[in-house]
């Protein structure tokens, strides 16, 4: 994407046009925000390409950011830092500049928190980031469980019929006291659930009813996290208060007599800033989405009216486990969609009066996706919510055939199998695996199961060679798996053994982590003695003369206080492996340290080095 290119968004009835504008972190960085400001054009969007330098800028270059982004953005503009698989991103959260600052475990949290920041990163920066549409299923989830209300404006408008015909059928459908889920399923006949969330959005801008978008990634950040959240916060985020309402309300509870002093909901709803069941349905969000307890095991919600009577049921895995959860719904004969979410992975449910009749985990469906959720998954948040399922869960594909209680028993034998498998690596599945060469050709032969001595079939072998060309010691057993995506668990588990067995793989001794930190600590030495600057030159030197400008070049990275680090999401996507980045690495050392030495005596820089390896 070039700069200033415009990107074209639909956004309810008009057409909101978006300055979106790419740059790469470099020395020039700063410079490069300094002259976009100069040019007083105001950006919604600026996307920060972090890949190769990782998140080592100083925190120098991150404050003059900030300060430039205040007159750069937009209101709810963001300056977007983005890694392979992460991203962090100031946003300006008011016309005086006012900036907040976002960190993003995964491409998932940002969908979760902007859909539209997340399809921008994901043009900028092209196949490289992958978005599932899954990703954004727990806010769609909370989205449905919430109540719109009306403002005034919108209580004209509905009694009146100047709208359009699809407008006039949500605001008709709208009463301030049915959630989103009962709304849906009224106007499932009418309107398509994308339209009627255009039309809402529509008559969110245009002040018909109190925003509900804005609040949806702040309700699931609380409740992923477990973290209660105050009324004032709520407010602000949901953009029902700006900061300088909420700071009016403040300055006035403070003069106020103790005798005489409201409530800050009180002093809103006397202000006319918003309505007593706004208010109402606030506290309500904040003691369902807010006050989470690690005691807690779920918590359920339900509209009051019979005719709309919606049970939600939101809680934890850890103090519930996923079987309990599955067993809950069913005994309770629960109709609805369950969404169950942990950092980049989502399964999702459909019960049917209490029978599970669908399920999916990315690409497994069905039984399998059961199997794994139940044996596998230890943490997540989870979401129940009796509403019409999407298309995409209750597709063929994802029908469940088997009943529950033999499903539940098949995932804790898989669960003792897997267990097994993982005992024989030094940290379980959080152990990284290198491939040994097949000198034997032994995955291009017939293999037997070291546990049944039956000949492994066409697939198992098949597995075998995938995982073990994916082993390049850089990725742990869990991501390697979860890379694959198409198998369980246990199926990978399986396939590992097998190839321990047989000697194909290793889990390596020392990791780059260790040569590493030798390596910075022998810089941090040598740069006392020769200074930050001459240091830094040589390191950049030794850099070049010893991996020129290859790919694993481009992993490393120098910061401003010769501060080197590896980008190993960057190592992994241009296929290096560990033996690789850790040759590299030495072969960097040995570079730099020759051309410390013409200028540090030898005797000394001996020393040094001695030193750093023998940990004194």
């Amino acid at each position: 994407m070039k700069e200033g290119e415009e990107v074209t968004l639909r956004l309810a009835d008009s057409v909101v046009h978006e300055s979106v504008l790419v740059l790469k972190y470099g020395p020039n960085f700063i410079a490069e925000l300094t002259g976009l400001n100069k040019s007083k054009r105001k950006f919604d969007v600026v996307i920060v390409d972090s890949t190769e330098s990782g998140f080592l800028f100083s925190a120098e270059h991150l404050i003059e950011a900030s300060q430039l982004a205040k007159s750069l953005l937009e209101v709810q503009g963001a300056l977007v830092f983005v890694k392979h698989d992460k991203a962090a991103a100031l946003v300006k959260e008011s016309p005086v500049g006012y900036l907040s600052f976002h960190v993003f475990e995964s491409f998932s949290a940002v969908y979760d928190y902007s859909s539209t920041m997340a399809k921008h990163i994901q043009q900028a920066m092209g196949q490289g980031i992958e978005l599932n549409k899954e990703s954004g299923d727990l806010s769609e989830q909370v989205l449905m469980t919430i109540i719109p209300v009306l403002t005034m404006f919108g209580i004209k408008l509905k009694g009146g019929s100047e709208g359009t015909k699809r407008r006039n059928k949500v605001l008709a459908a709208i009463d301030n006291y049915t959630p989103l889920s009962s709304i849906a399923q009224r106007l499932s006949q009418q309107l398509s659930f994308d339209e009627m969330l255009e039309e809402l959005r529509g008559m969110e801008k245009i002040g018909a009813i109190y925003p509900i978008f804005p609040k949806i990634p702040f309700l699931v950040h609380h409740f992923r996290n477990s973290r209660p959240f105050k009324l004032k916060d709520y407010l602000v985020e949901a953009r029902m208060l700006t900061r300088e309402q909420l700071d009016d309300i403040i300055a006035t509870m403070q003069n106020s007599k103790s005798a005489q002093r409201l409530s800050m909901g009180s002093l809103c709803v006397a202000k006319g800033l918003i309505s007593a069941r706004q208010l109402e349905i606030a506290l309500q969000d904040q003691a369902f989405f807010g006050q989470v307890r690690d005691t807690e095991k779920n918590k359920f919600r339900i509209t009051p009216e019979p005719e709309t009577r919606v049970q939600s049921l939101i809680g934890h895995l850890g103090t519930t486990e996923p079987a309990g959860v599955l067993q809950n719904l069913n005994t309770n004969r629960c109709h609805g969609v369950l969404s169950v979410e942990h950092r980049d992975r989502s399964f999702r449910a459909l019960f049917e009066q209490g029978k599970l009749v669908c399920a999916k985990q990315g690409r497994l469906r069905g039984n399998a996706a059961v199997t794994e959720f139940v044996s596998v998954w230890q943490e997540g948040v989870y979401v129940f919510i009796e509403r019409q399922p999407p298309p995409d869960l209750a597709d063929d594909a994802n029908k469940v055939t088997r009943p529950l209680d033999k499903l539940l028993l098949d995932s804790a034998l898989c669960a003792d199998n897997i267990e097994a498998n993982w005992k024989k690596f030094p940290k379980g599945v959080k152990s990284s695996l290198e491939k040994i060469a097949d000198t034997g050709n032994l995955l291009g032969s017939q293999l037997m199961d070291p546990q049944e001595n039956v000949p492994l079939s066409a697939e198992e072998m098949e597995l075998m060679r995938r995982i073990w060309k994916m082993c390049d010691g850089l990725s742990t057993i869990d991501e390697l798996i979860r890379k694959l995506g198409d198998i369980t668990t246990l199926q990978g588990a399986m396939a590992i053994g097998r190839l321990l067995h047989y000697g194909l793989i290793k889990s390596p001794e020392t990791e780059l982590g260790g040569p590493l930190s030798k390596f910075r600590a022998i810089i941090a030495a040598l740069s006392q003695r020769i200074g930050i600057d001459r240091s830094e030159a040589l390191l950049r030197i030794a850099l070049r003369e010893s991996m020129g400008y290859s790919a694993v070049a481009r992993v490393f990275s120098i910061g401003a206080n010769c501060e080197i680090g590896a980008e190993i999401a960057a190592a992994k996507t241009a296929g290096l492996s560990l033996s690789m980045m850790v040759k590299a690495l030495e072969d960097w050392q040995v570079k730099y340290i020759e051309h410390v030495s013409q200028e540090v005596d030898k005797t000394t820089l001996r020393d040094i080095v001695y030193r750093v390896y023998q940990g004194k």
